[in-house]
């Protein structure tokens, strides 16, 4: 074998696995990705059973592979994310000190499922996409959006727990929604992390507030609905 040959193998391996994930994810869409069978993804691919075989054992090793590729790729953004050591300062000074531009977390999310948009799209479609993966993206996310309440110096109570579920669900909803639609149907990346960031200064305040204000509580207070006059339904 000459070694231009042998240089070619790789290259050709890999736009052939790249045609096989292509032709599966373009499959999902229209049928559950379970129920997929290699017979079809041959024939989207124009490639042999055997060919399949060389590369995947099957359906759920060939989603195993796109998974784990995704989760890396997001794990290793987050990962990369230079964490400045926080000087930690009284609630009397969060006005001063509090930083409100966005956090980098906020952007790694969407520009992650920019640049896998038609994977992201397939995966996250709540008819047909897998809920195992949804289920190990949550628990990244979930790690990082306590990574960043912690750097706001957010305490870790009872009411924090549901903020993060809420945060997350957002995420999530977000990129459902934009990935699915066209450019003018929906907020910019742009307008969703500042809506998104909108919610975490907003959370940061009345946190500081509580901590600051005495009548905080009588504030916060949800007004009961008043009675009807007596004679007039509800």
């Amino acid at each position: 074998m000459t070694e231009s040959s042998a240089g070619s193998k790789p290259a050709k391996s890999e736009l052939t696995k790249k045609r096989i994930m292509e032709t599966y994810l373009a499959i999902v869409p229209c049928k559950k990705w379970d129920k997929i069978t290699v017979k079809e993804i041959c024939a989207g691919a124009n490639i042999t059973r055997g060919t399949f075989y060389q590369y995947y054992s099957d359906i759920y090793d060939l989603m195993e592979q796109i998974e784990n590729a995704l989760i890396d790729d997001l794990t290793e953004k987050y990962h990369a994310i230079v964490k400045h050591p926080k000087t930690f300062y009284p609630p009397e000074r969060f006005e001063e000190k509090f930083d409100y531009s966005p956090p980098r977390f906020l952007n790694v999310w969407f520009e992650f499922c920019r640049n896998n948009r038609k994977a992201m799209a397939v995966l996250l479609d709540p008819q047909n996409g897998d809920t195992y993966f949804v289920k190990k993206l949550k628990g990244i996310l979930k790690d990082y959006i306590n990574t960043m309440m912690d750097d706001d110096g957010m305490p870790r109570d009872g009411l924090r727990e549901y903020f993060v579920k809420i945060f997350m669900e957002l995420h999530f909803l977000a990129a459902r929604t934009w990935l699915t639609s066209e450019d003018d149907e929906f907020l910019s990346v742009h307008e969703i992390i500042n809506l998104l960031n909108t919610m975490r200064v907003g959370a940061n305040y009345l946190t500081y507030r509580r901590l600051t204000s005495e009548d905080f509580d009588m504030k916060m207070e949800v007004p009961k609905e008043s009675a009807p006059p007596k004679g007039e339904r509800p």
